[in-house]
């Protein structure tokens, strides 16, 4: 899909490129961090320590994607960024909704937390799926 961001600007690839960046480094934090705590057992500050360096990512991202908003010329793309956010939101609005029906059957579910995954999957697809189409 390289092709989908031909028309984009410097400021618009760069700003892509630093958003899936970090979107990539929560997902890879949250699956290293979820086998960590499934595989030991961790005091309690530990764990608080785990879960303050787990929304760091998070909240980069969403720093960034806010100072993408701010800095944006284009209403068009602007809102397709904030539309991408928005069906990323509610896929993982879905998929909780879905998994917290079946957590009493949690052997038939090999993986642990995927809000934040299925967030950053979806949100990413929506983007450049929005992107070719508007080509």
């Amino acid at each position: 899909m390289r092709s989908c961001r031909m028309h984009l600007s410097g400021y618009q690839r760069r700003s892509m490129r630093t958003i899936e960046i970090l979107m990539g480094i929560c997902i890879a934090l949250s699956i290293l961090l979820q086998a960590i705590l499934e595989r030991h057992s961790l005091s309690m500050v530990t764990r608080y320590g785990i879960a303050v360096l787990s929304i760091a990512p998070v909240i980069a991202t969403i720093t960034v994607v806010a100072r993408y908003l701010r800095g944006e010329k284009d209403e068009y793309l602007r809102n397709l960024v904030v539309e991408s956010m928005l069906w990323g939101l509610g896929f993982v609005l879905v998929a909780d909704t879905f998994f917290s029906y079946v957590q009493p059957y949690s052997s038939l579910i090999p993986f642990g937390n995927i809000s934040l995954d299925v967030f950053i999957v979806t949100a990413s697809i929506t983007l450049e799926v929005k992107l070719w189409r508007n080509r």
